[in-house]
């Protein structure tokens, strides 16, 4: 293909390209709640969900691989990254950057015509695990987090393995799929199954084409979890914004919904810092009013001993119910529409974004 060519977008393209970015924003989401998963099962608050990184560029070495076209990775990072902006990500425009200069680094390694065309293992997945651990490296350049080097380091090899196992091979055996429905066009392998070919031609490709039916299967059978777990996480998991309430409920004598203006009057104001693993905020004031008043207020239960503050996008921090009735630094923000928990001494993780439910149990 001319050069010119592969530097002009089409309108199949652009379509392309739209439909990836808009299913890539909107799932952010479900992978943001994915990588939490991880952290709760691993028993962090942080850290272990990079290994879902790698499904936010899936969608940008797609658009590479099916357009072929140089850009097309920034542009789909960067309309992506809109997507997400406007569904309601909790970093703010700050995504679109990162969404952006992930789009930027797979079209640098993939910028080769010859690696493109090929689908070579290798350059896809080293696109797919650099362009995955560009989000930790910008979100520390943007935040200037006091985090260790070392710990960068591992978070940048976790989110770079993901983007490997997700953004590379995942992608490949995807263009591969779509290629033999014949949905793109590629350089598909001719398999020889008569017997008069000759036997070792014939053995070959008898176990390439085993290995390719195999691959298609473990494709198909990622993706049909990934859609049903999508599915469920937004019929179930996922709370649109109610705008002006946090449910209080669980183990308690006096369930109710809270209203910032109901308790205005017992306002406070904590000097509190954020310390996160790619996120730092200086010490600043906040002004809230403190979890414990709420819960006094709910009337815990006998035998209640924790409490569960969880966000709208599922994400959720467990803390000690005798600890949190007697601290002064936990409290619940107006954050320009949205409620947000600032728990000071705590780690970043803990601090969770547009609060919908606070649960004791």
């Amino acid at each position: 293909m001319p050069v010119t060519k592969r530097l002009m977008l089409s309108t199949k393209d652009l379509i392309t390209i739209a439909l990836l970015s808009a299913l890539g924003g909107v799932l952010s989401t479900y992978v943001g709640y994915l990588g939490n998963l991880m952290n709760h099962i691993v028993g962090v608050p942080f850290g272990a969900g990079q290994f879902m990184a790698g499904l936010h560029v899936l969608w940008i070495i797609l658009a590479i691989g099916i357009t072929k076209k140089k850009g097309a990775g920034t542009v789909t990072g960067a309309l992506k990254g809109v997507v997400e902006l406007f569904t309601g990500s909790t970093h703010g425009v700050v995504i679109v950057v990162v969404s952006l200069m992930q789009g930027v680094v797979a079209d640098m390694v993939l910028f080769s015509d010859k690696a493109k065309d090929r689908r070579d293992y290798f350059s896809y997945s080293a696109a797919g695990g650099l362009s995955a651990a560009v989000n930790v490296i910008v979100f520390q350049t943007l935040f200037f987090a006091g985090v260790p080097w070392i710990l960068i380091l591992v978070l940048c090899m976790l989110a770079c393995a993901s983007g490997m196992v997700f953004g590379g091979w995942l992608s490949v055996e995807m263009l591969e799929a779509l290629e033999e429905a014949g949905v793109v066009g590629g350089n598909k392998e001719v398999f020889v199954d008569q017997r008069s070919a000759e036997d070792e031609a014939w053995k070959r490709n008898r176990q390439a084409k085993r290995r390719r039916r195999a691959s298609l299967a473990a494709v198909a059978s990622f993706l049909t979890v990934f859609i049903l777990g999508a599915v469920y996480y937004f019929m179930f998991v996922f709370t649109l914004h109610g705008g002006d309430a946090i449910s209080v409920e669980g183990d308690v004598d006096n369930p109710f919904d809270f209203r910032y203006d109901d308790f205005e009057d017992r306002e406070v104001v904590v000097n509190a810092e954020l310390v996160g693993t790619v996120t730092h905020v200086a010490p600043r004031d906040y002004t809230g009013i403190l979890l414990s008043d709420l819960l006094a207020e709910a009337v815990p239960q006998d035998g209640a001993s924790e409490v569960v503050v969880r966000g709208r996008d599922g994400y959720f921090a467990v803390f000690d119910l005798a600890d949190v009735m007697e601290e002064d630094g936990i409290i619940i923000t107006d954050d320009e529409g949205y409620f947000r928990l600032v728990a000071d001494a705590y780690e970043g993780g803990y601090w969770v974004e547009e609060v919908v439910a606070i649960e004791v149990r």
